[in-house]
This record gives structure tokens, C-alpha cells and sequence, in this order.
């Protein structure tokens, strides 16, 4: 039991921990407060715990699939918000390409919602599914102090890992470190949006289908670099077609609106200043 909560909670906090990391990074080069982190932070643990607790009610909707849906739609709702963190992010390349023009307001506030509103998301599915997972042992005396101390363990690993990564992008030279950003950036949301898609095929809202290979014989999503993987970069050993169709257009939508309105001078000749 103890392993097990270990590796469960492990999975759910590096997910959130591996998105917080990244948009720190990024608005700590950019010299932004952090304010969207507290917010994402407080509004998400507040909207986990009340998605915990409704959650026997939650599940019922949707013909008894309101979970599967309701989690889908809140990892749509990250990717969503992490393009448009990409877009609002590449605007402000642009400003400063242009001759460093001061940022807008709206820039700024696109981006306070992008950060903090990802990860509320976040943390309000990883979250809530780490209190319905301890809440079913809170009958159960002998095993729920196992079970608690495993979560501890699994939390605090999750939260070391975050901590190290981000210590290791501000290590790199700064273009580098926003490259590596925006990369990770685009497999959480591809990672997303699969995940997205498969709540939706359980939920019988997407047709399920074989998976198009299978590299369980390589490496399990049981066994703790499966899961792991499939915390950081979104493993599946058995994808479907749908998921691996999200990943994709996940992937990509942040990628292309990370280069989406980069000015044609800087295209030409990176080391000539752009015009006006």
C-alpha cells in the first residue's frame, strides 16, 4: 500500500509540478510577479476539494459519464490556456524585436489568465482525484497511515523533481531555456489533449479503436518509469488513434502559436533591426 500511494500521488503531482515548473521559468525571465501562481494555486485547491467532495454526484451526470467528461474538458481547458500563454508569450517577442514597446495591458492580462487559469485546471484534477483516491481509506484504520504516509512521500518526491527541473532550465543560457520551456510547454498540452481524448473514448463519446503499436513489451505504463513517462511527457504504450491525433494537434497548436506573427525582418536577417 505504501508503494502504491507512493507512485499514485508521485504520477498526479508531477503532472501539476511539471506545468507550475515551466510557467515559472518562463515569468520569472520575463520579471513577472507572481501573482498567477497564488492565484492558480488557491483557486485550484479550493475548486479540487469541492470537485472531490461532489464527486459520487459529479460522476452521475452525462448518463453517468460526468467525470470522465468533466475531466476532459478540463484538460481541453488546459491546452487551451497554454496556447494562448504561447501566443500572448510571442506577442511580447515581438514588442521587444520591435524596439522594446512597453506590453499592453490586455498582453499582460492574457497571460496572468493563461498561467493562473492552466493551472487551476491542473491542480483541480490532479488534486481531486489525490483526496477521492485518500478518501477511500478513511474507514479503513489499519491501512489509511500506510496510505497517508505514501501520499507525504510521493508529494514531496513530486515536488522535488519540480524544484530541480526548474533550477536545471535556469541553468541554460537564456534562449536556450525559453526553447526548452516552450517545448516541454507543447508536450504537456499534446499530453493533455490525449489524455482529454481518452476520458472521452471511456465515456463512449469517441468511438474506441485498436491501438496503432504497442511498446508494453519495452516498457509498462504499470511499472514506475511508465508512469512516470507518462506523467512528463504523456507515455502510452497502447495509443489509440485518437489520442495520438490529440497529442499531435495539442503539440502543434502551441508550437504554431509560439512562431505565429514573428516579424518578417527578423526572418531575413536576424542581426537587422526591425522596422519602426
Amino acid at each position: 500500500m505504501l508503494i502504491n500511494s507512493v507512485i499514485f500521488v508521485l504520477q498526479e503531482t508531477l503532472e501539476a509540478a511539471l506545468l507550475i515548473t515551466v510557467l515559472l521559468t518562463i515569468n520569472h525571465q520575463r520579471g513577472a510577479s507572481l501573482n498567477w501562481l497564488f492565484t492558480g494555486l488557491v483557486a485550484g485547491l479550493f475548486l479540487s476539494l469541492l470537485y472531490a467532495v461532489n464527486m459520487a454526484s459529479i460522476s452521475e451526470w452525462f448518463d453517468y459519464v460526468g467525470q470522465e467528461v468533466v475531466n476532459a474538458s478540463l484538460q481541453t481547458a488546459i491546452t487551451l490556456f497554454i496556447g494562448l500563454f504561447a501566443l500572448s508569450l510571442r506577442r511580447v517577442t515581438q514588442n521587444q524585436t520591435d524596439g522594446d514597446k512597453p506590453i499592453s495591458r490586455a498582453v499582460r492580462n492574457a497571460l496572468f489568465i493563461a498561467a493562473s487559469g492552466s493551472i487551476t485546471c491542473a491542480i483541480t484534477v490532479e488534486g481531486s482525484e489525490i483526496l477521492v483516491y485518500l478518501r477511500g481509506f478513511f474507514h479503513q484504520t489499519t491501512e489509511l497511515q500506510s496510505a497517508l504516509m505514501g501520499s507525504s512521500i510521493g508529494f514531496a518526491i513530486g515536488l522535488s523533481i519540480g524544484v530541480l527541473l526548474y533550477y536545471l532550465l535556469r541553468s541554460l543560457p537564456p534562449s536556450l531555456m525559453r526553447l526548452t520551456a516552450l517545448i516541454l510547454l507543447a508536450m504537456f498540452a499534446g499530453n493533455m489533449l490525449s489524455q482529454a481524448a481518452l476520458q472521452l473514448t471511456q465515456a463512449d463519446w469517441i468511438s474506441s479503436s485498436q491501438a496503432l503499436w504497442n511498446t508494453s513489451g519495452w516498457l509498462s505504463e504499470s511499472s514506475i518509469a511508465g508512469r512516470l513517462l507518462y506523467a512528463l511527457i504523456g507515455y502510452e504504450a497502447t495509443p489509440s488513434l485518437a489520442q495520438v491525433i490529440s497529442y499531435l494537434l495539442g503539440a502543434g497548436l502551441v508550437l504554431l502559436l509560439c512562431m505565429l506573427g514573428k516579424p518578417a525582418s527578423s526572418l531575413s536577417d536576424p542581426n537587422k533591426p526591425a522596422a519602426g
